[in-house]
Order: C-alpha cells, then structure tokens, then sequence
C-alpha cells in the first residue's frame, strides 16, 4: 500500500513540476507555488504526525517533493522560509544556502537527519545552484567525530541554522553552525567547516585549532533538557558559545554527556588568516 501511494505521489509530481530546461523566470517560480504550498502541508506532519508510521510516510512524501522542486531551474533559487519543517542557513555572499530537516522517532529516542547543499562558484555566472544531497550516517563515534574530513556521502547528520563567511588571500571559507538531539538524554551542537570546488565538497577540515590540536570540526554534547548557545556575534566578529562543565566532578562521569551543561561562562572562535582559533573566557558583556 505504501509503495503505491509514492508511486502515485511521484505521478503527481511529474504532472505538477513540469518546467522547460531553461533561465528561471517570474511564471517558473509562479509554477511552484502549490507544491511548496503542499510541502508545507507534508512538514507540518513531519513534525507533528501523532504515531512514528505517520512521521515516516510524511518523511517519504516531504523527501521526494523536494527532491523534486529543486530539480526544476527556479527551484533551488525559493527561499524556503515559510516552510517550518525545514531549516535554512545562507552565506552572506549568496555563495551557499543549505537545507536540513530531521525525523523524530520512538518518542524523541532516534533522530535522522536529511539534508541538501547548494553550492555556487564564485565565477560562476549562471543564475542557478549546484544541488549536493546529504546522505547521513548515524554510525560516528562520538571521538572520532571531531577529526573526520567527510563529504556528502558519509555526513554526520545535524540541522544548520547559520552558515558564516569569511574571506583571506581572495579565498572564500565557510563554517556552519548545527543542532542535532541525540535522544531523550542528550543533545549536540556543532561547528563545521565546508569547502567545494567542481570536483568535491569537503565537510569537515582541519582549519580549527582548539587544544593544541588542528581539527575538522567542533562537537558539543550536553543534557537534552538545557539550552545551549552557539551563535556567530557580530561585534566581536567571532562565534561565541557556552562552555560546557560536568554536573559531577568525579573523573569517572567524564564523558557522561547527559551531566554536561552551561556553567555561566563563554569561549569564543575567531577567524584569523584562514584559521579558526578558539579563544577561552571571552567577554560577552560588551
């Protein structure tokens, strides 16, 4: 029954996507109007679905739509905003926009993550994006994570929420700041860089020196019921976050993230000739 109603669904969508291999124009973007009009429908499900069969078929359903709306030439160029399922994080150059969307499982036990870059050179002097679609893996040690150089194919999985450029030496870089809950007990934010030229896509690289070590992203975990801040501050010009302390100063409850929270004071990441540097008790107050 469920492959026949995607079968359907994707009839549906070769009917209603239809658009000629050219320039985007006005009545191209006019054309998607009802299939964004029901992908916001499908996310409201996604995130609402009252049992776990109903959150995957919308999953299934959410998936394909916008597979297809960003197959069409005005497609990728739709800002999304409207859409509350799906998150989306843009350069300030127009260089990068991504889209990233979760699945909630068991009662908030099990998340999976989907997600898409798209990606513009910075000489490229068509209109449209390159489409990259993100393919998680949920099998990372938490300790190896944060010395991984993956790509496409092997994400980590997360929501971003902020992408932040910078320039040196006529030289774009990028670092993306991301959310994932982890279960019930535990949630993680994330800081990673991403890099791209016509061949690869690079997520994760060794641009950030934090304890004396040069890695490919940072990784923080705490207690699923505290907030974390994680945000890029303007007037300092560096991202700013909440350090993370044990609840328990025992050695043993070292690693145990689910004790693990803001403790009142803050680190900072600052951009300094094509590095990351983490800068230790930054001054939030002014």
């Amino acid at each position: 029954m469920r492959n026949t109603s995607v079968r359907l669904f994707l009839l549906f969508l070769a009917l209603s996507l239809k658009v000629k291999a050219q320039a985007p124009s006005y009545s191209d973007t006019l054309s998607l109007t009802q299939p964004i009009q029901r992908l916001i429908a499908i996310g409201d499900s996604l995130l609402k679905g009252s049992t776990d069969s109903m959150r995957i078929q919308a999953q299934d359903h959410f998936a394909l739509l916008l597979d297809s709306i960003l197959s069409t030439p005005a497609g990728p160029l739709l800002s999304f905003d409207q859409v509350k399922a799906l998150s989306v994080a843009r350069a300030d150059n127009g260089q990068l926009k991504t889209l990233t969307w979760m699945l909630s499982t068991r009662q908030g036990q099990d998340y999976s993550y989907y997600g898409y870059l798209l990606l513009k050179e910075e000489k490229e002097k068509k209109s449209g994006f390159r489409v990259i679609r993100l393919h998680a893996r949920n099998d990372y040690k938490r300790e190896e994570i944060e010395f991984l150089r993956t790509g496409p194919d092997n994400w980590i999985g997360c929501i971003y929420y902020a992408a932040i450029h910078k320039r040196y030496k006529k030289k774009d870089h990028y670092l993306l700041l991301g959310w994932s809950p982890q279960s019930t007990l535990t949630t993680r934010k994330c800081i990673e860089p991403v890099q791209w030229n016509t061949q690869k896509v690079s997520l994760g690289l060794p641009v950030i020196k934090a304890g004396g070590k040069a890695r490919s992203r940072l990784v923080f975990e705490y207690n699923a019921r505290v907030t974390m801040s994680l945000r890029y501050h303007t007037g300092k010009d560096m991202v700013i976050m909440d350090h993370l302390a044990s609840s328990d100063p025992r050695p043993e409850a070292t690693g145990m993230y689910q004790l693990y929270g803001p403790d009142l004071s803050y680190d900072g990441l600052k951009f300094n000739k094509g590095q990351w540097l983490l800068v230790k008790d930054v001054d939030v107050r002014n």
